[in-house]
C-alpha cells in the first residue's frame, strides 16, 4: 500500500542537484524547489533511494531527507498558493 513521503535535499554541486531533482520528479511530485510529495510503498522508496538517488549525492557535502505522512497529516496538511497535496492517479497509461 503506497504511503506519502516528503523528500528535500540539499546539494552543493549544480549538476548533481539537477540529476537528483530529475530522477525524484521521475516518480514524486515537486511542491517546492527542494521539496516532493511521493506517494510510494515502503520497497519502492526504499529501491529509489538505495539505486536511484543516494548513488548521485556526496554525503560529505549533500544530504537527502525522507518524511513519512500518514494518513491524518496528509488530510491536515494546509496549502496556502499552490496545489493541494499530490494525489496520484488511480490508473497509469503507459
Amino acid at each position: 500500500m503506497s504511503k506519502l513521503w516528503l523528500v528535500c535535499y540539499d546539494v552543493a554541486d549544480d549538476k548533481r542537484r539537477t540529476k537528483l531533482a530529475k530522477r525524484i520528479e521521475q516518480r514524486c511530485q515537486r511542491v517546492q524547489y527542494s521539496v516532493f510529495e511521493c506517494p510510494l510503498d515502503e520497497s519502492a522508496l526504499e529501491y529509489q533511494l538505495e539505486k536511484r538517488w543516494l548513488p548521485l549525492l556526496q554525503l560529505s557535502e549533500d544530504n537527502l531527507r525522507v518524511y513519512p505522512l500518514d494518513g491524518t497529516a496528509k488530510q491536515q496538511t494546509r496549502v496556502y498558493g499552490s496545489a493541494p497535496p499530490y494525489e496520484p492517479p488511480d490508473y497509469l497509461i503507459l
